[in-house]
């Protein structure tokens, strides 16, 4: 993973899944998250379902919600999940802070997504 971008695939999707949901969700999550990538506007599939699967946070109720941000715009889903820190800027907090400082918030969500990303 470099450049602030994961390299997530189907198997760390199911990994995920395995990780944060019971044998009887699970399924259902998988359902919810294969309605994501079908259509030409649907990119970065893998990269937006983990991101899913990050907001949701285990609950089921969080995956169809979030599948249904991702399905409007996925940018929506990667920025709350990957930066979140500088999501809660905005685009204009992040014009007005200094580049060291916005550097260092990419660096920790970048960090704490990678914590989420390899736990087990």
């Amino acid at each position: 993973m470099s450049d602030f971008v994961p390299a997530v695939d189907d198997g760390t999707i199911q990994r995920l899944i395995d990780r944060d949901y019971v044998d009887g969700v699970s399924g259902r999550v998988r359902t919810l998250l294969e309605s994501y990538g079908g259509k030409p506007h649907h990119v970065e599939r893998d990269r937006v379902r983990a991101a899913v699967l990050r907001l949701a946070n285990g609950d089921l109720a969080e995956v169809q919600r979030q599948i249904a941000v991702a399905n409007v715009d996925f940018r929506d889903v990667i920025g709350a999940a990957e930066f979140p820190s500088q999501m809660k800027l905005g685009f204009a907090g992040m014009a007005r802070i200094e580049a060291e400082r916005l550097q260092e918030l990419r660096e920790q969500d970048w960090k704490d997504y990678c914590a989420w990303l390899d736990r087990d």
